[in-house]
């Protein structure tokens, strides 16, 4: 009797031991935002689908804007093995990602933020070059967010491209800053966090923002003139997996990653466009002002830019990456045509 109590106190072990669920896997996420963005939402909700659908096989822990790293310091800590997943703009690291940065920086090349979701999707399906440059960098890239239009933000109006000569604006990247001076203005480079205070300290006039990210960061407090000339507009930060992290996910699990990204740029495009308005609502009701430049000043300051997509080529042909570059440009123009 004790022989057969114990075989069947053993079966029973074994068969809770198979109907265990395997050992949550967590993995670190590092991101440039703060917690109170469309993007930080987005990517709560990407970390609390990939838990409901692995059935608690995979936790995503979110360290925000400052915690393990600068936005600048990203890619050299998904590198180091320092966390899983990162949450970065690829314009920060141009040098390296030069594919991926321009998309995230040449301005004045997009109407919409619906453009972006196509652009981003069909570059990452139909340019292989993309993939083969996050392989190079040790990533995978998951999913893109998007950004409403980035206005010129100013702490005094504008009334129109004569009174951009001189002034200070913030940049970031190579072209931006190229932009900036085909106006006749002084490009300074600030990162995110830099934006309230370089406002508040006169270190820049003016900065290209979007309306939901001005209540995000709160610049309102100290920039009240909104301008409605979109001196950018684009894919913004994207959602990197390191490579051997994601190689070492099974093939099921490398498919629900990939499904709950897909959801989670659809759900984020849809996101941004909707902060857009109560953004603009909040921000009348905290007294900023809306200012509508001529139609002729914002044409004649595209038309001074110099011709960024020509200069992208150029510089991928000298790497021997010319035809990848066109492509992209290809597929680009078929976007926003």
């Amino acid at each position: 009797m004790t022989k057969i109590l114990a075989g069947l106190g053993a079966a029973i072990g074994l068969t809770l031991g198979a109907m265990a669920p395997a050992v949550a896997q967590e993995l670190k996420l590092s991101t440039q935002w703060v917690e109170n963005t469309v993007t930080s939402q987005t990517n709560r909700w990407w970390a609390e689908e990939l838990d409901k659908r692995s059935g608690g096989k995979v936790k995503v822990k979110i360290f925000y804007v400052g915690t393990l790293a600068k936005a600048t310091e990203n890619l050299q800590l998904i590198r180091s093995g320092g966390v899983e997943l990162v949450n970065m703009s690829a314009s920060y690291f141009g040098a390296d990602l030069p594919m991926f940065t321009a998309p995230n920086s040449i301005p004045m090349a997009m109407a919409d933020v619906p453009q972006t979701t196509t652009l981003i999707t069909r570059l990452l399906t139909e340019l292989p070059a993309m993939d083969e440059e996050a392989k190079r960098n040790g990533v995978k890239a998951l999913h893109f967010h998007h950004l409403n239009p980035y206005r010129l933000v100013c702490k005094q109006p504008m009334k129109g491209l004569e009174d951009i000569k001189g002034k200070k604006i913030r940049t970031w990247g190579s072209d931006m800053p190229r932009m900036v001076q085909a106006a006749g203005g002084v490009p300074v480079t600030l990162g995110l966090p830099e934006l309230y205070e370089g406002l508040q300290r006169g270190t820049v006039d003016c900065i290209p923002f979007s309306v939901d990210l001005m209540v995000s960061y709160k610049i309102h407090e100290v920039a009240k003139h909104v301008h409605d000339v979109t001196l950018w507009l684009g894919p913004t930060s994207g959602l990197w997996m390191a490579r051997p992290a994601w190689d070492k996910l099974s093939p099921e699990m490398q498919k629900l990653f990939e499904q709950v990204s897909r959801e989670a740029a659809l759900r984020d495009r849809d996101l941004t466009m909707a902060a857009a308005q109560t953004a603009t609502e909040t921000l009348r009701a905290a007294g900023v002002q809306f200012h509508a430049w001529p139609d002729a000043d914002k044409k004649k300051w595209k038309a001074s830019n110099p011709d960024f997509f020509a200069d992208f080529i150029a510089a991928q042909e000298k790497a021997g990456r010319g035809d990848a570059a066109r492509q992209m440009v290809k597929i680009w123009r078929e976007v926003v045509q």
